[in-house]
């Protein structure tokens, strides 16, 4: 298994990936997320946008998982310490190649992205119901800082 960044070549692997994915996400929210098809529009604009990147662990030439790690700044108001961080905008490995280390690997891929900049963090945000994801990040000592709460009307 090897953990890479994306190239051009992975853009169909990582469109089957994110379908999954999408897939995923609506069995877990159903009422807020559905079923879809990656294009290949948003890994494209991924890999030519230079404060953000894509890992993926591909196993010969197999896409099996993916990150997406992009930096962020705070915004420039008084109340903010001024510093930039890594926001995980996606981490999903395919079901059937779970439990072998494969998100660590990829997590330690955007750990390593992130101090090569010289950001201060790393967060991310993950779906309530997804238990065996918040298990994961709380194994790789993410700790919460807020909150995200919802009122339905």
């Amino acid at each position: 298994m090897q953990i890479r960044l994306a190239e051009a070549k992975d853009i169909p692997g990582i469109c089957a990936l994110y379908n999954e994915f999408f897939l995923y996400n609506s069995s877990q929210q159903p009422q807020y997320y559905k079923e879809a098809e990656e294009t290949g529009k948003y890994p494209e604009s991924v890999l030519e946008n230079g404060t953000e990147d894509l890992f993926v662990a591909a196993d010969d030439s197999t896409v099996v998982g993916l990150i997406h790690v992009m930096e962020e700044h705070t915004p420039p108001y008084d109340c903010f310490v001024i510093h930039g961080y890594a926001v995980i905008v996606d981490l999903f490995v395919s079901e059937k190649f779970r439990g072998k280390g494969i998100g660590t690997r990829l997590l330690e891929s955007a750990k390593w992205w992130a101090k090569e900049r010289k950001l201060d963090y790393i967060e991310l945000n993950v779906l309530a119901e997804n238990e065996g994801g918040i298990r994961f990040y709380n194994r790789q000592r993410f700790q919460d800082v807020s909150r995200v709460m919802r009122y339905p009307l």
